[in-house]
């Protein structure tokens, strides 16, 4: 192979690592966006009890999926303390759910806490904090 023909072979594997970095990006911001409708969404469901203020484990069960889909994420999208809160809230709402009867706020209280620790390690939580965001693919 000719030393031109090299350099371009170069350039296009250079080019398309920067292009694959870039998407990785791109992946990390829209999972880190993705953080913030689902605590939106589990705090709807811990605050949502009915008219005598009960949650139901219908709605506990909701949260818990949720919650455990953040830990999964966070995890893999390289968000080590966002994961480590998510999963401290899975295996609280793992506890109540397995009761499978509406749940009092008093019992929902330590649910409610983990949460609220959670949504304040997300609000201060960047795209850019993520160990994947300045990763390089060429090694």
């Amino acid at each position: 192979m000719s030393p031109e023909m090299l350099r371009t072979e170069l350039d296009r594997a250079e080019e398309a690592e920067l292009q694959s970095e870039e998407q990785l990006r791109q992946l990390v911001h829209a999972h880190h966006s993705n953080f913030a409708k689902q605590l939106v969404s589990v705090e709807r469901l811990l605050h949502s009890g009915d008219e005598t203020g009960l949650v139901r484990a219908g709605q506990i069960a909701d949260a818990q999926a949720l919650s455990h889909q953040m830990k999964g994420t966070a995890g893999s999208m390289g968000f080590p303390v966002v994961g480590q809160a998510a999963a401290e809230l899975d295996d609280i709402l793992k506890g109540l759910k397995a009761e499978a009867v509406p749940v009092d706020a008093t019992r929902m209280q330590a649910a409610r806490e983990q949460l609220a620790k959670l949504q304040s390690i997300a609000a201060q939580t960047t795209p850019e904090m993520s160990t994947l965001y300045h990763s390089d693919l060429s090694k």
